[in-house]
């Protein structure tokens, strides 16, 4: 007998793992609550290192982890260049990249776009619109208990779904996670002809980070795939359906006018996005007119939330990866990558057993390495987060002198 895996979630932790285990050849469900793979667009641009490149190498078949190298981000390095508001240079630094120049290195990918490759070969796995919602467990079986009041059995469930997980809610209730009190606003730009002769050059070979006065930051880095989306897809064997994806430019305003919790909550993305215009007057004009021609409907608030490492608890038939049990802050570009390197390291340990006999010890394995790598990221997010802030406290100085 076979061992049968349920995922909650198909992020791109989800996925990964549903790829890696089919591969093996174990029978997997994945229970996803968007109606659809376009549903949530929210993420837009990923950064992948080296630990998140070399784990979808691990999990996807070659064929879309070619798919995915040719439809990521048109960059070999990633630098962070600080300017002030007005794109005028203060300083710059490598990040994440260990001196070669290979596409694992550092590169970004479109986030639907990753997740579109990655449910290539599983559309009968995943199902969409079926959210779990609790679970139980018993000595040799689990089951998941689905929105719908529906259930289904297997071996494990693996609680991928974000960092609202009810998965963790039933496993570690006592757990808890964090709001940092820091806000992004997000947005994205076509980059059109006329818009992109523009822009500052710097803004396409590096993130960038404009410091302006009152304390606002904003991010900004560009998406533009090294080849065309379905001209990609269409090199693979059998072809992938891939959403075409115009080049744009990923921007997020963060800093202390931010703060107030309950004006982000309630307001729409048209709020918002007039608020990102009326923000950024005064900035370098191609910065101004790429937040003015961002889709309003496009812009959403991200409350960053962090969770502290818990208890050890006793291994069992659930377990957790990502967002689900280690969120962490987005500086750093380290989030997404841990979530990759979790399901590589789990697909590993059930690709070792196989079978229901030694499922535990596999998870208890699991879960050994992954709290030691997982949490030791949320800690170094917080502290690159922090000297990035009083870096940027420095760079605010330096631009009103």
């Amino acid at each position: 007998m076979t061992l049968r895996v349920l995922i909650a979630g198909a992020g791109v932790g989800g996925l990964a793992l549903a790829q890696a285990l089919r591969q093996a050849g174990i029978a997997v469900t994945v229970f996803e609550r968007t109606p659809t793979v376009r549903a949530d667009r929210r993420g837009y641009r990923i950064n992948i290192n080296r630990v998140g490149g070399d784990a979808l190498a691990a999990c996807l078949p070659n064929e879309l982890f070619r798919l995915y190298l040719a439809t990521s981000n048109d960059e070999a390095r990633a630098r962070v260049a600080v300017f002030d508001h007005r794109m005028r240079p203060l300083y710059a630094t490598d990040v994440g990249v260990d001196g070669t120049a290979t596409p694992r290195d550092h590169t970004g990918v479109n986030r639907l776009t990753l997740r579109q490759i990655m449910l290539a070969g599983l559309e009968r796995e995943v199902r969409f619109g079926q959210e779990a919602v609790g679970f139980e467990q018993t000595p040799d079986r689990v089951r998941v208990l689905l929105a719908d009041g529906s259930t289904t059995e297997g071996d494990l469930l693996v609680g991928a779904d974000g960092v609202s997980s009810a998965v963790r809610a039933g496993l570690l209730p006592h757990m808890r996670t964090r709001d940092t009190g820091v806000r992004c606003l997000w947005g994205r730009t076509t980059l059109r002809a006329a818009l992109r002769d523009r822009l500052p050059a710097p803004l396409f070979d590096r993130v960038a980070v404009a410091v302006a006065p009152q304390g606002r930051i904003g991010i900004w880095g560009a998406y533009r795939a090294r080849q065309p989306h379905r001209e990609a897809a269409a090199a693979v064997t059998p072809p992938v359906s891939l959403d075409p994806e115009p080049d744009y430019l990923m921007w997020v305003l963060s800093g202390e006018p931010f703060a107030g919790e309950e004006q982000w909550r309630t307001a729409s993305p048209a709020e918002l996005h007039r608020y990102a215009v009326d923000a950024t007057t005064g900035w370098h004009p191609g910065l101004h007119q790429a937040v003015r021609e961002a889709v309003p409907e496009d812009c959403f608030v991200q409350n960053v939330r962090v969770a502290d490492q818990p208890p050890t608890w006793p291994a069992g038939r659930v377990t957790l990866l990502g967002d689900a049990i280690h969120p962490m802050s987005p500086a750093g570009g380290t989030g997404a990558n841990t979530a990759l390197r979790d399901a590589a390291v789990l697909a590993g340990k059930l690709t070792a057993v196989l079978r229901p006999a030694g499922l535990v010890s596999a998870v208890a394995a699991y879960e050994t390495e992954m709290r030691r790598y997982g949490f030791a990221a949320v800690a170094e997010s917080l502290r690159y987060g922090e000297r990035f802030a009083q870096a940027i406290r420095h760079a605010g100085k330096e631009t009103h002198r």
